[in-house]
C-alpha cells in the first residue's frame, strides 16, 4: 500500500516535470516563431518570422503589402518571405520600406515619423547676416545691421541651442559685440569657429582680423587686431581638427577608416551606432564584420567607395549606404534619429540613413542662402527665409517631428 502510494507521488512529479518541459519547449519554439498549422486536416509546426511594428509616436497604422494588419507598436508573425511595409498615421509624413522576413528572426521596423506640415515659425524679423554653425552643432554665430525688439542694437550676436531633459530644446541669443563705428560693421565680416567652438577668427575684405573670445562680451579695447598672427592660429587650428578626427576615426574599423582623410566629412549619429562620412579614395569596402547579425538591413547597399560621395556606415550591421555627391549642402544627423536633413537646389529634405524615406520638408525663396541647424532634441531644424524675394533672409524655426 505504501509502495502503491509512493508510486503514485513519484509519477505525479513525473508528470509534472514533464509538464514543464514540454511547456518550456512550446513557449520555446512559440517565441522563435513557430504555429501550429493545421491545413488539409494535418497538424505540423509552421516556421515563421516576427514584425515587430513599432514607430514614433505610436499608435500608427501598419500596412502590409497595401493591407492594414494592425497598430504600432505592436507584433505580427508572419511567412518568410518579402514584404512592403507602409506605416501612416494622420498629421504625419508616411514611412515604408521593403523588407525581408526570415525564419525565426525578429525584424524591428523603427519607424520614425516626420510631421506632414511642419509648423513654421521666424525667430526674427531682421536680415541675418553671415550666420555660422559651430562644429559642436550647438551655436550660431552671425550680425544683423538694425534694430528689432530681438536685436536691441545692431552688431555681433551669438545664438545657442541648450537640451533640457524631458523639455524641448531652449534657444537663446546675446550680444557678443555692438558695432562701434562705421569702421567696425560687423554685418561686413566672416566668421569661422574654432574647432572647440568656443571662439571665432572674424575676417572682412578690408579692416582688421580679429580674434574674439564668445564667453564673454566684448568691448573695444578688447578688439586687436591679430592679421599677422592669423597663419599660425589657422594652423593650429587645422591641428586640432585632425586631431579630433582621429579620436573620431579610432572607433571606426580600419577597413573603413582608411578610406577617410581627417579633413573629411565625420559625424556619429546620437545612438553612436551609424557614422556619416566622405570617402577620400575610390575602392572596394570589405566586410568588417566576421558574424554579421542575420537580420541586418537588406536594403541596396554600395561598398564601392567613390571619393566625394556621402556615405552611411552602420557600425552593428556592417552596411554601407550611398547618400549622393557631395553637392548636398548642411548633410547632417537629426539628433535622436537614423535620419540626415540637408538642402540642395532651395529645397530642404529629410532622409532615412539607408537611402529610404526622403521627404520634401520646406521649400525656400530664390534668394535665400542656404543654412541649417538643428536643435539638440531633432524636434526643430533652424534654418533662414526671406518671406519674399524682395526681402532679406531672417531666422525660421520648423518643428518637423514630436519630442
Amino acid at each position: 500500500m505504501i509502495a502503491n502510494r509512493n508510486r503514485k507521488s513519484l509519477l505525479f512529479i513525473l508528470s509534472i516535470v514533464l509538464f514543464i518541459i514540454v511547456g518550456t519547449f512550446l513557449l520555446s519554439i512559440f517565441a522563435r516563431g513557430y504555429r501550429l498549422d493545421h491545413g488539409n486536416g494535418i497538424f505540423n509546426l509552421r516556421v515563421t518570422g516576427i514584425l515587430s511594428a513599432t514607430s514614433k509616436p505610436k499608435s500608427a497604422n501598419v500596412y502590409l503589402n497595401d493591407i492594414l494588419e494592425t497598430n504600432t507598436n505592436n507584433t505580427l508573425n508572419l511567412d518568410p518571405g518579402t514584404y512592403h511595409l507602409k506605416i501612416t498615421k494622420d498629421g504625419y509624413l508616411p514611412w515604408e520600406k521593403n523588407i525581408q522576413i526570415y525564419p525565426e528572426l525578429v525584424y524591428q521596423s523603427d519607424a520614425e515619423l516626420f510631421l506632414q506640415n511642419p509648423s513654421a515659425l521666424f525667430f526674427s524679423q531682421i536680415s541675418i547676416h553671415h550666420p555660422t554653425l559651430a562644429p559642436n552643432g550647438n551655436k550660431i554665430i552671425f550680425a544683423v545691421a538694425t534694430t528689432s525688439a530681438e536685436f536691441q542694437e545692431p552688431g555681433l550676436y551669438l545664438l545657442e541651442f541648450t537640451e533640457i531633459p524631458l523639455l524641448t530644446s531652449r534657444i537663446s541669443h546675446k550680444l557678443i559685440a555692438p558695432d562701434h563705428s562705421p569702421n567696425l560693421l560687423w554685418s561686413k565680416y566672416n566668421f569661422e569657429f574654432s574647432p572647440d567652438s568656443k571662439s571665432i577668427i572674424a575676417t572682412t575684405t578690408k579692416g582688421p582680423t580679429f580674434l574674439i573670445d564668445l564667453d564673454k562680451k566684448i568691448s573695444p579695447r578688447d578688439l586687436t587686431d591679430i592679421s599677422f598672427r592669423l597663419p599660425i592660429i589657422k594652423n593650429n587650428w587645422l591641428q586640432d581638427k585632425k586631431q579630433f578626427t582621429l579620436s573620431l576615426l579610432e572607433r571606426l574599423p580600419s577597413g573603413l577608416a582608411s578610406f577617410i582623410a581627417t579633413n573629411s566629412t565625420l559625424a556619429y549619429n546620437s545612438f553612436g551606432d551609424k557614422v556619416l562620412y566622405t570617402a577620400s579614395t575610390s575602392g572596394q569596402l570589405p566586410p568588417l564584420l566576421t558574424s554579421p547579425p542575420p537580420n541586418r538591413s537588406t536594403q541596396t547597399q554600395d561598398r564601392n567607395l567613390q571619393p566625394g560621395f556621402f556615405y552611411v556606415y552602420d557600425l552593428k550591421e556592417d552596411t554601407n549606404f550611398n547618400l549622393g555627391s557631395t553637392q548636398a549642402q548642411f548633410l547632417s544627423w537629426v539628433p535622436y534619429t537614423n535620419h540626415l536633413s540637408y538642402i540642395t537646389d532651395n529645397n530642404l529634405y529629410i532622409v532615412e540613413y539607408d537611402t529610404t524615406n526622403q521627404h520634401l520638408i520646406h521649400s525656400f525663396p530664390k534668394n535665400t542662402p542656404p543654412f541649417l541647424a538643428a536643435t539638440p532634441d531633432g524636434q526643430k531644424l533652424f534654418t533662414l527665409e526671406a518671406s519674399s524675394e524682395s526681402t532679406p533672409a531672417a531666422f525660421l524655426s520648423l518643428t518637423v517631428r514630436d519630442r
